[in-house]
């Protein structure tokens, strides 16, 4: 099924895709003042579009152009009205999402897993859905119910709480990408974002 998703037409593809989607989306952690200092994860229940009515990470698409920093901050501001700090990427996840059904669309998405930290104000609904946080107890209570989107489930069983941090460049060029090149490319800026931890 998913071996053959390249060769599904272009008309059943989500939106038409002719190459995997660029998503953010952004793990929120918050201490509670309960005992034993169990954290909260902020999550979105979207209103519209595929997954309605479901639990899932804020983010979304990554706009031409955007650092990955601006992108997901952007994201999360749009979503919540949360002003946040990015800390690291965590990961990168390949989705592929074959048809449940003869009438559904196939999709594929490049989603990368920020950590960020929130800076100032509370997070609010805004056009997309409610926002609330939920510790990893209430977070599987969600998944049990089938009220979580499951491969944002899965993320956050992965990335929420880790230490470990995707190594994240961020490089900037001046080039001409139509026709035969007349200057060569010059390279403005390759700069590891995250920097490693020293030994």
């Amino acid at each position: 099924m998913f071996d053959s998703l390249s060769n599904f037409p272009r008309r059943r593809r989500w939106r038409e895709q002719l190459f995997p989607g660029p998503i953010v989306v952004a793990l929120i952690r918050r201490p509670t003042a309960l005992v034993g200092s169990v954290s909260q994860y902020l999550l979105i229940r979207r209103k519209s579009g595929a997954y309605s009515g479901q639990w899932a990470l804020v983010g979304g698409k990554w706009d031409f152009g955007e650092t990955l920093m601006t992108a997901v901050t952007r994201e999360v501001k749009e979503e919540t009205n949360l002003d946040t700090a990015f800390t690291a990427l965590r990961g990168i996840v390949n989705e592929r999402l074959a048809p449940a059904g003869d009438k559904d669309d196939a999709a594929h998405f490049l989603i990368f897993v920020c950590e960020l930290a929130a800076a100032n104000g509370a997070a609010s609904e805004q056009n997309e859905g409610a926002v609330a946080w939920f510790t990893c107890a209430e977070i599987d209570t969600l998944h049990a119910q089938k009220a979580i989107i499951p491969s944002d489930y899965a993320m956050l069983k992965q990335f929420a709480g880790s230490t470990e941090a995707a190594p994240h460049f961020e490089a900037e060029m001046v080039a001409e990408m139509v026709g035969e090149a007349k200057r060569p490319s010059q390279l403005i800026r390759f700069e590891r974002i995250n920097k490693p931890e020293a030994d």
